[in-house]
């Protein structure tokens, strides 16, 4: 006859049980342990079970009616197009802004009041609200053929164009310009939803990010923190790629004018001759001598087209720091997505070649939108990140005394509690703090998007919001959500050029 399991043996295993999950609750990290490049595992603290109170999350009515507001002002009778879907599957679409014609000086029909009660302004150390000026200086002035650049440098939040899109697309309307900006041949992100790229051959990516690169044989990653490497492939003794750049369907009118294409090169031991393309008709071709130096290579593009590739053929190798495709004139907006990145590895790469394409690329304003991949890892004390950012903004200061930065701060993040409610990092204004007080040290404004977006609980938020305007990870926006943000910030960076202008008018009247 078996014997049948005591009560007081199961109550002794439900204890040891419960002990265990008690013992767990109280030393695991409250933001989690990171098990993957976007995964992380939780457990649910002991005040998170004993009062899974409601956060009270940040009330955004106010951003949404913006959106829709926005739609209303518009000119009556004009067109607004649907939002279509990209081949990324996001939706993506402007129907905030649209251009009332192609003429490049046009304005946005939109109700300035309305914009204007959701400006949220820009931060700068006690007494030094002018150190934009130098890029509003090149703004107002800037001649019929000089292109003025703005690099957008971020994490993740970033990719597929996000953000950077609506920027580019807003000063352009407003200053002029088109064409897509910088990008690398090879990068984590292959396509967005304003380019489709195709390399083929043998190439290689070298990037700063994370752990040692071990097949780069120098630091000279460039202004995008990363060079793609054309390699002979094995039992090769000759380099043959290509790449192939065409406009993507989904994105804004201006991005797909292609005008002007440029390449920056490093060149090595062997000469290699690049070649441009369209439609299988070689157009122009140039050839790199062996210096192992760094150079541009720029072509105006035919009319017509809306498909070109570059050709490289030779010994060796060949580095390919960046292709832009611009304008002669007007704005320029770059989008450099550095996942995982902290925003502090631009003083890993030689500054000989930053500073070369600063100059040749006509950079005159640097964004950096940092801070996500911070969060996870909660701390009490971020000095060592300020310092740490206080330093990067010294090296990137350095490297033309013609460049402004901007420094965008971390965005709301959210954990899921024991109560299934979604709250805000405990950290977040912690990190926003560090990043405010790196900047203010090194002379650089600030523009607090923590606070834009509503403060403290703010994603969950977004997230509920109809239709949503963040992600389902309580990270990342959507894409509704990213047009919103770009619209924000690029109305913060215009009511300081506006009230640089208005300055401007009464040192002239008086």
């Amino acid at each position: 006859m078996e014997k049948g399991i005591k009560p007081s043996g199961v109550l002794l295993f439900l204890l040891c049980v419960f002990t265990l999950l008690l013992l767990i609750s109280v030393v695991f990290p409250p933001g989690g342990i990171r098990v993957g490049p976007d995964m992380y595992l939780y457990f649910p603290g002991v005040r998170d079970i004993l009062d899974p109170a409601d956060p009270g999350y940040a009330d955004v009515s106010h951003l949404e009616d913006h959106m829709d507001k926005l739609e209303e002002s518009l000119v009556p009778g004009y067109p607004v197009p649907a939002v279509t879907e990209s081949e990324a599957g996001m939706p993506y679409g402007d129907s905030l802004f649209r251009e009332k014609d192609s003429d490049a000086t046009c304005h946005y029909a939109a109700d300035e009041g309305a914009l204007r009660t959701l400006i949220y302004p820009v931060q700068y150390p006690a007494g030094t609200d002018t150190l934009l000026y130098g890029f509003f200086r090149a703004l107002e002035n800037r001649g019929n053929n000089e292109l003025i650049r703005i690099i957008h440098y971020g994490d993740s939040q970033l990719e597929n164009d996000r953000i950077s899109s609506v920027l580019r697309n807003r000063f352009q309307i407003r200053f002029g310009g088109s064409g897509i900006g910088m990008f690398p041949v090879l990068s984590a992100v292959p396509h967005t939803a304003s380019l489709r790229i195709r390399p083929v051959g043998n190439w290689k990516r070298h990037t700063p990010l994370g752990r040692p690169d071990p097949g780069s044989i120098h630091n000279r990653y460039g202004l995008l923190l990363s060079y793609s490497q054309l390699v002979p492939s094995d039992g090769d003794s000759v380099i043959r790629g290509s790449l192939t750049v065409r406009p993507a369907a989904t994105g804004y009118r201006r991005s797909r004018e292609m005008k002007e294409l440029s390449v920056f090169f490093g060149s090595g031991k062997e000469p290699f001759t690049i070649g441009l393309s369209a439609s299988g008709e070689t157009l122009a071709s140039k050839i790199v001598a062996a210096d192992n130096s760094t150079g541009k290579i720029s072509w105006t593009l035919p009319a017509g087209a809306n498909e070109f590739s570059l050709i490289l053929t030779g010994k060796g190798s060949a580095d390919i720091y960046a292709v832009s495709i611009d304008d002669a004139s007007g704005v320029a907006v770059d989008n450099v997505p550095l996942r995982g990145s902290r925003g502090l590895e631009f003083s890993r790469t030689d500054p000989a070649v930053m500073k070369q394409m600063i100059e040749d690329h006509g950079t005159r304003l640097v964004l950096l939108q940092f801070g996500l991949n911070i969060v996870p890892h909660i701390v009490d004390d971020y000095t060592f990140f300020e310092n740490s950012l206080y330093r990067e903004l010294r090296f990137i200061k350095s490297l033309s005394p013609d460049i402004n930065i901007l420094v965008v701060g971390v965005s709301d993040m959210s954990a899921r509690t024991a109560g299934g409610y979604y709250e805000s990092y405990p950290n977040i204004e912690l990190i926003r703090d560090a990043q405010r007080n790196a900047a203010f040290r090194a002379g650089v404004p600030f523009w607090d998007l923590y606070e834009a977006m509503g403060g403290k609980n703010s994603m969950p938020a977004w997230v509920s919001a109809s239709p949503p305007l963040g992600q389902p990870d309580y990270t990342h926006f959507s894409y509704r959500g990213s047009i919103l943000v770009g619209d924000l910030l690029f109305n913060a960076i215009m009511e300081e050029y506006d009230r640089y202008l208005r300055g401007e008018a009464e040192m002239i009247i008086h």
